[in-house]
């Protein structure tokens, strides 16, 4: 029984801690713009570059949580970014897409959908242990531009600017501009 235990023990000692951490590097430059399904992202938000960040490397036991994701439902493109290191996420939704063009980013889902938020696109941040959502400001720059769109090979790239606020202090502005996208969805 005891040798149990311990088997037990070193095995789940070696699941729990076999993530290797990355280390976090302050990007000085945007990502090249690809078409590839290269899963790349970034964006200047209010000039500060802005990239994607995998906290945990997986391992063969535990695969974490992708930092870029996509998908095409209903033509509906559906990308959710996140950067483990400043703790921000950007979900970005883009309805009636049929092909290559200009589209606008949703700003709210309909009213029969079933979601945690109202907002379909939205910034969110922690700093200091407050967090915040901050939808797309109906005043400000909303566009994306499909410059490649493959429902086959799920590969979706494209460029983009947005301005979301915070709707209880719309002074509050976070520009998004010279974003760029190239995921391959789900």
């Amino acid at each position: 029984m005891k040798f149990t235990k311990y088997i037990f023990t070193l095995f789940a000692f070696t699941v729990l801690t076999g993530c290797e951490v990355n280390d976090y590097v302050q990007p000085t430059e945007l990502p090249e713009p690809t078409q590839m399904g290269k899963q790349t992202f970034g964006v200047r938000i209010n000039e500060a570059i802005w990239t994607p960040f995998q906290r945990y490397r997986s391992n063969p036991n535990f695969k974490p949580v992708p930092v870029v994701w996509g998908r095409l439902q209903n033509e509906t493109l559906r990308l959710t970014v996140t950067n483990q290191e400043t703790r921000e996420s950007i979900s970005l939704m883009v309805d009636k897409v049929k092909g290559v063009g200009m589209y606008k980013f949703m700003t709210y889902f309909p009213k029969n959908a079933i979601e945690f938020t109202p907002y379909a696109s939205v910034y969110q941040r922690c700093v200091g242990g407050n967090c915040g959502q901050y939808p797309v400001a109906q005043t400000g720059e909303n566009e994306v531009i499909i410059t490649h769109f493959d429902p086959i090979t799920k590969i979706y790239a494209g460029t983009f600017k947005v301005t979301f606020h915070n709707k209880d202090n719309p002074s509050e502005i976070f520009t998004l501009k010279d974003g760029r996208f190239d995921v391959r969805g789900e």
